[in-house]
């Protein structure tokens, strides 16, 4: 059993003394802040009569030799524990409620939501305590809860400017801001291309403090543009909880919103939670990107819980994105969420220019001629140049060295690795894929001859497992040999430098900034923000063959995603949208990814993605549940037999699949509910065997 003592020795609270028997036994019950699924369940304990406890506390309890924290989540007059059984809470964690008795339900539902325990969702809303941040908000006056005087913020933005910012949206843009103004609802935002997203966001924000509500704002990326517009325009009235702040800093901040004293909170996947008192606007900045989905325990996503405390709250839930997510597009599907998008015509006019090109009339290369063309006329124009590589390093999937196809597997059509044999080492022995070094090293190491000749070159899928002792003979024309298509960024980079006479820059992450203009920035995932570094002449798409290829449940709606988020740069600030270039690079143009980047029509893709995934029965039309134990277990074959044992009719599992260092089974739920309830039984049984199984519903990553 894992717990957190960290908080058992927090100066300044109050130690209560023993229980006395005169008058009746006061009884709280109280989630406590442990793991097992199997103790998902508020636990009674005794008051003292010292102790002064309302719902929504935090205290500190005993539990199975350890202090650890807890919440109240009840006073009942009754336990059904004999009443000499319980013990006493060891002592509050503040005498203010952490938690309001309203606020409950919105906790419970993400535990239900997300399949994870209450506690879970607990300890990622609530801070760490620190006790000087209260002893010094207090001597400012405006704590605890309720001590302070609500700030007024300026006046709203002006009718006028708002209609005609919102005109393109048509009739969706003027509900949604007569619904910012004084109602409710929940919406699927889609900009226009070269749309002030940052400006539209700001005055949203802004309108809403003008009517005496709140607002959260959640983004994947600490770098964003579009936060800083909102945080400057809210002044005073903002807490900017991005980039993982200090305990303390976390804390003032939480408090000040507790407190309302801040009526705007800006911040990542961490923030969905901060509490706010009248919450009127709650927005989520590209609703699609994988950032914005928790990797532990409840695994929860913003997008959902954002627009959940919205409509409790009886505000504006907004989830802005290019290119909907399968769970949104499901939720549009249902009426849950209002789409507003630009009217056809205006969309079209202000869409940017996206050439495809094949290269079937070139000599095969990385780069192909309109390619670096594109390069070399956005930098002589003293602009930026920018290459979205499909992932970080040196890159690893294949091709046919022959005629260029790409190397598929049979089974699920992801991009295939090379996977080098002798020394001990079989297909599926090193599932890595950081930098794509083994898979380079052993595709080079096949030489001009055969390649996977003599058994020393074999081929492994990361999706679904399936591996082959030698490189099949490509279907095309026969032959063996295989080169890497998809080159990771720093190769990427290293190339350009040669053929180009401007800096290039390799940003991965947000750890790097660009050089002014001219120069080529080859740029992964983690560097595309919400606004460009500046004028972008060319944007350039070598890799989105590989993209669409990954072995994820995701891969083409977000390979989508980021190609939109990207080209968009190109039109960005400029006056006449033809002056763009997009170039991609394909040997599949009648891909769906591609067809709906030339058309800019994310409708048209999920038209034609539903199709093929009804016939596999994958999101949006069932619900996705990951179920993972640690890989090389016996655990695996009994955990796959008990699920496949407790399946809903109709159901259907998947698996076991490698998942890096674990092994999954993807289950297809008809009814998500249905579906966790299912679980729940076998996963308290594992939880008292100490087996470690982890749940993920809708997962957005690999298989």
């Amino acid at each position: 059993m894992t717990t957190e003592p960290a908080a058992t020795t927090e100066p300044g609270d109050r130690h209560t003394g023993e229980v006395t028997a005169d008058g009746p036994r006061r009884i709280a019950q109280v989630v406590v802040e442990v793991e097992p699924i199997h103790l998902d369940r508020p636990f009674d304990y005794l008051v003292p009569d010292d102790l002064e406890v309302v719902v929504g506390q935090r205290v500190q309890v005993a539990f199975a030799g350890r202090r650890v924290r807890g919440l109240v989540v009840g006073l009942p007059e009754l336990s059904e524990v004999d009443v000499v059984k319980l013990r006493p809470i060891a002592r509050s964690l503040g005498e203010h409620a952490w938690v309001r008795e309203d606020e409950l339900p919105t906790l419970r539902w993400a535990a239900d939501r997300f399949g994870a325990p209450l506690a879970d969702v607990v300890r990622h809303a609530l801070p760490n305590r620190v006790v000087d941040v209260e002893r010094r908000a207090a001597a400012a006056g405006w704590f605890p809860p309720g001590t302070g005087r609500r700030p007024t913020s300026d006046p709203p933005p002006a009718p006028a400017a708002l209609d005609e910012a919102w005109a393109p949206y048509a009739d969706a843009g003027r509900d949604l801001l007569d619904a910012v103004r004084d109602g409710a609802g929940s919406y699927l935002w889609r900009p226009l291309p070269g749309e002030d997203v940052a400006g539209r966001v700001a005055e949203l924000a802004q309108l809403t403090l003008a009517g005496d509500r709140d607002v959260l704002v959640t983004v994947p990326d600490p770098a964003s543009p579009i936060a800083d517009a909102v945080v400057r325009a809210a002044g005073d009235l903002a807490v900017d909880v991005r980039d993982g702040p200090s305990d303390r800093r976390l804390y003032r901040a939480w408090l000040e919103a507790r407190c309302g004293v801040a009526r705007v909170v800006v911040g990542q996947l961490g923030s969905v939670f901060m509490p706010l008192e009248r919450l009127g606007l709650a927005v989520v900045l590209d609703e699609a990107n994988p950032a914005l989905k928790a990797r532990s325990s409840p695994r929860h996503h913003a997008r959902e819980v954002v627009l959940e405390r919205a409509r409790r709250a009886g505000g504006v839930g907004l989830a802005v994105g290019t290119v909907p997510s399968a769970v949104a597009w499901r939720l549009l599907r249902d009426r849950r969420l209002t789409p507003v998008i630009p009217t056809r015509d205006r969309e079209r006019a202000a869409r940017p220019r996206v050439r495809v090109v094949t290269g079937h009339d070139q000599p095969r290369a990385r780069l192909l001629r309109e390619t670096t063309s594109a390069l070399r006329k956005a930098t002589r124009a003293g602009e930026y140049g920018v290459v979205l590589a499909s992932r970080r390093g040196q890159g690893a999937a294949l091709v046919c060295g022959g005629c260029g196809d790409r190397l598929a597997c049979p089974t699920c059509a992801s991009s295939v690795a090379v996977e080098a044999l002798g020394d001990e080492r079989r297909p599926g022995s090193d599932r890595r894929t950081d930098d794509g070094a083994r898979s380079s090293r052993a595709a080079t190491s096949s030489g001009g001859g055969s390649g996977g000749t003599a058994g020393v070159i074999g081929v492994l899928c990361e999706g679904c497992g399936w591996n082959a002792p030698r490189v099949p003979a490509c279907p095309n024309c026969g032959q063996r040999r295989v080169v890497p298509l998809a080159a990771g960024a720093e190769r990427l980079g290293q190339e350009l430098e040669r053929s180009l006479q401007v800096p290039v820059v390799v940003l991965e992450g947000y750890g790097r900034t660009a050089p002014p203009p001219p120069a080529v920035l080859v740029m992964t995932r983690g560097s595309v923000l919400d606004e460009p570094p500046g004028r972008v002449g060319a944007v350039v798409l070598p890799d989105l063959d590989a993209m669409v290829r990954r072995p994820s449940l995701d891969a083409s709606e977000d390979a989508l995603r980021l190609a939109v988020a990207v080209a968009r740069w190109t039109v960005h600030g400029r006056r006449d949208p033809a002056d763009s270039e997009v170039v991609v690079q394909t040997r599949e143009p009648e891909h769906p990814v591609v067809r709906a980047l030339e058309a800019w029509d994310p409708g048209r893709f999920w038209r034609t993605e539903i199709e093929q995934r009804a016939v596999l029965r994958f999101p949006p039309l069932t619900h996705a549940i990951r179920v993972t134990v640690p890989a090389g277990s016996d655990a695996a074959t009994v955990v796959g037999d008990q699920i496949r044992a407790a399946l809903e009719p109709g159901d259907e599992l998947l698996g076991p699949l490698p998942t890096g260092d674990r092994e999954g089974f993807l289950l297809k739920a008809e009814e998500r509910d249905a579906g966790l309830d299912a679980l729940r039984p076998l996963r308290e049984a594992w939880g008292k065997e100490g087996l470690d199984v982890r749940v993920d519903v809708d997962p957005v990553d690999a298989l």
